[in-house]
């Protein structure tokens, strides 16, 4: 029994009608009338009827050309004229590229530069004035070329790396070099022995990356294993999750190849990060991206005419927005292994949906590398996503001996800051002695972790026990005490040209907390509170001790 692989693109041959053979050619044209526009004429003749302009006597109809010599001897019909196309000369900056934050990589430096990136479809349009092959092979059956003469594969590439030029599309590597594998025919369908051997191709070719937004029911030993020497081989292999006809429930699991743990199974989401409905899902799916209305580089007829550039459904589409920005990573750390950049990819990706690696979402929405001071970022706790918004800051305490995280290697920032962890990270910050001592306060003995901090830190007059004689090292420290705090160690001044609506001026905190507003600190809440009672978390006392420690990091209004 053969067994067929196909393209992953949701109803692609329902929403792009493509000329059939023998078809008879079409084109749009403006029809001038003698005296009022002839709704007969144009209803006998016309294809499709695109707009009447009954002022001017006239309207766009798409007609075959066979009738077009018919239409000028019709009596009420004064001219035919062609219809032109139109373009902007500026590059369209698709939704979806914006959405994985490409714009940021690109500001970066991170194009994709250098890597090799094999695109395993039907092949990509050679010619397109927005795309640069740099090779291919054909392993469809009495096809020699590479070239696409479907267009799936062209809309593909182009997501990955259309040219960062003056026109259509940008992709989200567009520095990368592109291969075009064609395993794929006309009719986007091709054997699971097409496709292992594209994959074979692209290892002997030593690809970085495989893109594969193809998809099959079923798997098979030898697709498995192929799949695995590519991956023992170091490359990074991403597959399309599948699309389903009809909105999927219940348990099941994304199509192969994007099952085998060797690959980066890739959903769909839509402009507001929900699911889209026809993305398959289950435990194997890792990561999400756009999928739905993607604009990109196209070789194909759409309403009877040629084009360079399409919209297109599907996790065909969002699996090469996870490829370019694998090529991005590759780019950003060259000596990484594919499971290294896998788990970077895995931690910077934005969580959606359940918390944690869900069976809809995975880890969550593709990202690029992260940056600090000039450098690709890498975060030394495996619980702090490189993208998070206290990221950077946490990483410039670890670099500086201020934190250190949990035995277990995680940092964990939401946990609440105890007053005993508060008064240990701002001691090593001002390099106070922390070796264990006696302390004043009746609950830290000497063997406390802390107690070194807490006595130089009580020398200092920066902290102050509680009336009982206790200092209760172990309670989470409020956001007010911090403000006390960084106030006493730093001397910050205070303008009180902005106040927090919620710091009354009879609190002992009052000048302090907006003390720290003053220097860029913090800017409280977006309600225009500082909440001075609440705990503060291990994320948010990192922040403000990163401020307070380095200007570059300050809120500047």
């Amino acid at each position: 029994m053969k067994r067929i692989i196909y393209v992953s693109l949701f109803l692609f041959l329902l929403m792009v009608p493509f000329e059939a053979e023998g078809e008879e050619p079409a084109e749009r044209v403006i029809i001038t009338f003698d005296g009022e526009v002839d709704e007969a004429v144009l209803e006998e003749y016309g294809v499709e009827v695109h707009h009447i302009f009954n002022e001017l006597s006239a309207a766009s109809i798409t007609i075959t050309i066979d009738e077009k010599d018919e239409l000028l001897e019709e009596t009420s019909v004064s001219r035919i004229d062609p219809d032109p196309v139109v373009k902007t000369s500026s590059q369209i900056t698709d939704w979806g590229y914006v959405k994985v934050n490409a714009p940021l990589s690109k500001k970066w430096g991170w194009t994709g530069k250098g890597i090799k990136v094999g695109v395993i479809d039907t092949g990509i349009r050679t010619n397109h004035p927005d795309l640069k092959v740099a090779g291919g092979v054909s392993f469809v059956a009495g096809v020699s070329s590479y070239n696409d003469d479907m267009g799936h594969g062209t809309h593909v590439a182009g997501i990955i790396s259309a040219k960062d030029n003056s026109i259509g599309v940008v992709g989200v590597a567009p520095e990368a070099n592109i291969y075009a594998i064609k395993a794929l025919d006309s009719k986007g369908e091709g054997n699971q022995s097409d496709v292992v051997a594209a994959i074979d191709w692209a290892i002997n070719q030593k690809m970085d990356i495989i893109n594969l937004s193809i998809t099959s029911p079923q798997g098979s030993y030898l697709l498995s294993q192929t799949l695995q020497k590519a991956y023992n081989q170091d490359i990074i292999i991403i597959a399309a999750s599948g699309n389903s006809l009809t909105p999927l429930t219940g348990s099941q699991d994304v199509l192969f190849p994007a099952r085998y743990p060797t690959v980066i199974g890739v959903g769909s989401i839509n402009r507001s990060n929900q699911k889209s409905s026809f993305s398959y899902y289950g435990e194997s799916l890792e990561l999400v991206a756009p999928g739905e209305k993607i604009l990109s580089t196209f070789a194909g007829y759409v309403d009877g005419v040629y084009k360079d550039y399409s919209y297109s459904d599907g996790t065909s589409m969002a699996s090469p927005f996870v490829a370019g920005i694998a090529a991005l990573y590759k780019q950003a750390y060259p000596e990484f292994t594919n499971a290294q950049i896998r788990t970077l990819m895995q931690q910077s990706a934005i969580d959606l949906g359940v918390k944690g690696k869900d069976s809809s979402y995975g880890y969550g929405l593709v990202q690029p590398p992260f940056e600090v001071n000039g450098e690709p970022f890498i975060s030394s706790f495996p619980d702090v996503k490189s993208n998070a918004w206290y990221a950077k800051e946490i990483e410039y305490l670890y670099e500086n001996d201020i934190i250190t995280g949990y035995p277990d290697g995680r940092f964990v920032p939401q946990n609440p800051v105890t007053r005993a962890e508060a008064v240990t990270m701002l001691g090593k910050a001002m390099k106070l002695s922390g070796e264990l001592s006696q302390t004043s306060f009746t609950d830290v003995p000497k063997s406390n972790f802390a107690s070194g901090y807490i006595k130089s830190a009580t020398d200092s007059k920066l902290i102050a026990g509680f009336p009982d004689g206790t200092f209760k090292p172990n309670a989470p420290i409020t956001r007010a005490d911090v403000a006390v705090i960084l106030k006493r160690a730093y001397g910050y001044r205070t303008d009180y040209s902005k106040l927090f609506k919620d710091v009354p001026n009879e609190k002992y905190y009052f000048e302090s907390v907006h003390s720290i507003l003053t220097a860029g600190i913090t800017n409280g809440y977006p309600d225009g509170t500082f909440r001075p009672a609440e705990s503060i978390s291990r994320a948010e006392f990192a922040v403000f001790l990163a401020r307070a420690l380095d200007e570059s990091y300050r809120i500047i209004e």
